[in-house]
């Protein structure tokens, strides 16, 4: 059998997760850094703005990159440039990136957020082997330009991006208990249909000739594998209807000639001399003629089962007098056995006597079929919660290999011995199939047991 299927949905779900996590903090890691660049861009912008409406006339360039380099950490010489178009770029970068705005060929764009009457104005430019962000702004020495290597820039953004990273390892076991939290609720969300479809495949029963499973109670994509399941239904009632009408009618069928037969053989096994060797054949054929008819009456009753119409007429019973006349029968018929019975004193219950009758006969026929010589056979029976327990228990030389549920099969017959001096008895293969149909029809449960080494137990449960 394959993996749970709900813990592949959960590791599949925590996997997406986890994947949609790295993913969408190396996207914001790659694509915040320009973003941030521009936002820092702006508030230089404003800062720069604020500047020079403080000192109204000339501009003093020096004065002025002083106070802008306060805004910024870590700045280093020589990374900042002021200079009006008057007074001309100063020594360092300031030509080259001059001469590369007196190109023309720059592209400017507006920077958005500002003062409405101090706009600026924004473009990158290569100098000098490094890249820079060039700011300007009208004034009344003509254009004021302020460049800032990028650099500056992205060492600013890496530290708010760092500041993220240091909050969401203090918040790690908090996300962890999200993801698993989400990754629950989507798992159970998503198998929540699943399992209302398991639940509807087992409530439906197999004998109701109407009962299906209706499509508009569950999703649209379940229709086809639903449709698929209502016709296997229906093709499985057919063939379950058709095989108990067969054994029915089979056993109905057979049980007047096998009547007939076993009166003309007692007839002739009471003409025939007694002793003689015809007699003997025709004892042995009337033998055969008797189980042939027992499996016809149980095959008449697994089809009544079958189809439902197994018909109890119930009448109290007293079950240990029940117990005790079949005890005594059989000690005196198997004398080499050792019978033990426990009961609790005055147990009763209501049920049909013929079937109980058949069930109990089943039960301790199997219990001594398959002993062994100086077995045992041991009947334990008690009122518990209004239910009769009782079990017969017996030793035995069958191997437990095939000693499993599939006792309770039609036709299902345990061969193999542990002991090669184990009984050669045979059956039908009916008969607990038959008892556990019995059980089942008086609202009981039926089941197999090993107490210990070389016993069988049967444990039957009836409503008392």
């Amino acid at each position: 059998m394959r993996k749970s299927f709900r813990l592949h949905v959960f590791l599949a779900v925590v996997l997406c997760v986890v994947a949609f996590s790295g993913a969408s903090r190396l996207l914001v890691t790659n694509s915040a850094v320009e973003p941030l660049q521009g936002h820092f861009s702006e508030i230089l912008a404003r800062h720069t703005a604020r500047e020079l409406r403080a000192t109204p006339g000339p501009v003093h360039t020096g004065q002025l990159k002083i106070n802008l380099e306060k805004s910024l950490d870590d700045i280093r010489p020589g990374e900042m440039l002021v200079w009006t178009d008057q007074e001309g770029p100063p020594a360092g970068a300031a030509p080259a990136l001059a001469r590369a705005l007196a190109t023309g060929r720059i592209v400017w764009t507006l920077v958005q957020g500002q003062h409405p009457g101090q706009a600026f104005e924004m473009a990158d430019l290569k100098a000098n082997a490094q890249d820079w962000r060039v700011l300007r702004t009208p004034h009344l020495q003509g254009q004021v330009y302020v460049a800032l290597q990028k650099t500056v820039l992205a060492k600013a953004a890496n530290s708010i991006l760092q500041t993220r990273d240091g909050i969401l390892r203090n918040l790690l076991p908090m996300l962890i208990a999200f993801i698993v939290l989400v990754t629950f609720l989507l798992t159970r969300s998503a198998l929540k249909p699943v399992l209302m479809l398991q639940k509807a495949f087992a409530s439906v029963d197999v004998k109701s000739q109407t009962e299906h499973i209706l499509p508009e109670r569950h999703y649209r994509e379940f229709a086809g594998f639903i449709s698929y399941f209502n016709a296997l239904l229906d093709r499985l009632r057919a063939s379950y209807a058709q095989a108990a009408r067969f054994s029915s009618d089979a056993a109905h069928e057979l049980r007047t000639p096998l009547t007939i037969i076993r009166g003309y053989l007692h007839r002739l096994v009471n003409e025939t001399p007694d002793g003689s060797h015809a007699q003997i054949q025709l004892s042995l054929v009337a033998e055969e003629v008797e189980r042939l008819i027992s499996i016809s009456n149980k095959l008449l009753v697994l089809s009544q089962a079958d189809a439902g119409r197994m018909s109890l007429e119930k009448q109290p019973i007293k079950f240990n007098d029940l117990v005790g006349e079949m005890v005594d029968d059989l000690k005196s018929a198997h004398t080499y056995l050792r019978f033990s019975v426990d009961l609790a004193p005055g147990i009763s219950f209501a049920g049909d006597p013929e079937l109980i009758q058949q069930l109990m006969i089943n039960l301790f026929g199997n219990a001594v079929k398959y002993n062994h010589p100086a077995g045992q056979v041991n009947v334990k029976a008690a009122t518990l919660q209004h239910k009769l327990v009782f079990s017969i228990s017996n030793t035995t030389q069958l191997s437990r290999t095939g000693l499993d549920d599939r006792v309770f099969e039609r036709f299902y017959r345990h061969r193999v011995a542990e002991n090669r001096e184990v009984s050669r008895a045979t059956g039908s293969g009916l008969g607990l199939s038959l008892c556990r149909e019995i059980i089942s029809a008086h609202s009981g449960t039926i089941r197999l047991s090993f107490p210990q080494d070389g016993w069988v137990s049967f444990e039957c449960t009836l409503p008392a």
